[in-house]
């Protein structure tokens, strides 16, 4: 499944980007390309990361 239509990025593949130390939308964005486009895709990349990465600032936030 499709995270960003735009750049062709999987949910996988924004899933390695976290587990390799992205903690936000942006660092996402600069490890994949994901939600550098039209940015639509920013708020399932931000379920993603809340779901994925317990410890990460927007996480933290969410809380």
């Amino acid at each position: 499944m499709y995270a960003c239509i735009c750049k062709a990025v999987t949910v996988d593949q924004v899933h390695a980007a976290i587990d390799s130390g992205a903690d936000s939308i942006e660092a996402v964005g600069a490890m994949t390309r994901a939600g550098t486009d039209c940015s639509c895709c920013h708020d399932h990349l931000e379920d993603i990361l809340e779901a994925r990465c317990g410890s990460c600032p927007l996480a933290a936030l969410a809380s």
